[in-house]
């Protein structure tokens, strides 16, 4: 599958990769480059593989509190809030944001591997239209991305995790990065029509940089930190699980035995954690590697690891597992990044 930029990716000079079935762009003029663009100035992304849901229903708030950990009593009109669908067993279906346009009208933004499976999951409790085909989505992301957007619509005034509607398009104030940035969903003709104006004025960027930012900010990639077998409470999201609430899988969640918790790893030594690796504590096996990556802005390999919770110390030093040899390195909370406010 292919998105509607495709041919403009192109014509920028992309290197693709598959991603869950989307041939997108994996780099345009190198990994390191794009991300320091982000960092310092402003990146835009194509993500339109993700799945855009919308429900309409005089049920829809209290199905949905129902289905999410999240209470969706902090929302109002006009805000986004991250949420997780949880399975019955506790683990994760997907983790999703949450846009309530009004108390019986959402819009829902999911993974692009998990879109059949939570439209299907929706579904069997609310009536779901999938927009996904109708819509792109752009992420502009980076210090100069409000005076690049305020070019084309007016979001100065626009606060975190809060979003605007243009018309037919939703802009909000959120992203993947750790960044200052915004997530903008608009139908594909004026889609394509800003993507092409956004290139020019901001460094195009691919998956491999985004996979870098994301990783430096914190942030889960499902099926690395989340899963339908990785609760939230493993997966240390607590601050979006709502004990006072019922939801699906609350209380299997609960009785899960909780003995790794994720947490941060940082290297002493030069090298690229990779998922899979395992992290060592006196010749014993205390964590694995779940993401990983070389952090140009910190200049140093970081990572998103699973450890026992009586090793999830900040400054734990600890041995990671590299084919033949081991590296030093130290445990430590996360982000690795902090984000600046918005």
């Amino acid at each position: 599958m292919r998105t509607p930029f495709y041919e403009i990716h192109k014509e920028l000079g992309a290197r693709f990769t598959d991603f869950n079935g989307w041939e997108m762009p994996l780099q345009y003029s190198g990994i390191v480059e794009e991300v320091r663009a982000v960092r310092e100035e402003a990146g835009v992304f194509d993500i339109s593989h993700m799945g855009r849901l919308l429900i309409s229903s005089g049920d829809a708030f209290n199905v949905l509190q129902q289905l999410t950990t999240n209470n969706l009593e902090k929302l109002k009109p006009g805000k986004v809030q991250y949420n997780l669908l949880t399975n019955e067993r506790g683990g994760v279906k997907d983790d999703i944001t949450l846009y309530m346009l009004s108390q019986d009208k959402f819009f829902i933004c999911v993974n692009a591997g998990n879109r059949d499976k939570v439209k299907e999951w929706l579904g069997r409790y609310l009536p779901v239209e999938d927009l996904s085909q109708q819509t792109v989505q752009i992420a502009l992301q980076g210090r100069q991305s409000q005076k690049l957007l305020s070019e084309f619509y007016e979001v100065s005034n626009l606060r975190y995790y809060h979003f605007k509607t243009f018309g037919d398009t939703i802009i909000s104030r959120t992203g993947y990065t750790g960044e200052d940035g915004f997530e903008i969903y608009a139908p594909v003709e004026e889609g394509l029509k800003l993507f092409r104006e956004l290139v020019q004025k901001a460094k195009p960027c691919g998956l491999g940089a985004r996979d870098v930012l994301r990783i430096e900010a914190g942030f889960p990639l499902y099926g690395h930190e989340i899963s339908e077998d990785i609760t939230p409470l493993e997966a240390n999201l607590d601050r979006f699980v709502d004990l006072s609430k019922n939801f699906v899988g609350k209380e299997a969640m609960l009785k899960r035995d909780l003995r790794r918790k994720l947490f941060g790893l940082e290297l002493l030594e030069r090298g690229v954690p990779r998922e899979g690796y395992e992290i060592l504590k006196d010749g014993k096996v205390v964590g694995v590697v779940s993401s990983g990556t070389f952090s140009p802005t910190l200049d140093k390999g970081i990572a998103l690891c699973f450890v026992e919770l009586d090793e999830r110390r900040e400054g734990n030093g600890v041995l990671l597992r590299v084919r033949n040899r081991s590296l030093r390195g130290v445990l430590r909370n996360y982000p690795f990044i902090k984000r600046p406010k918005g």
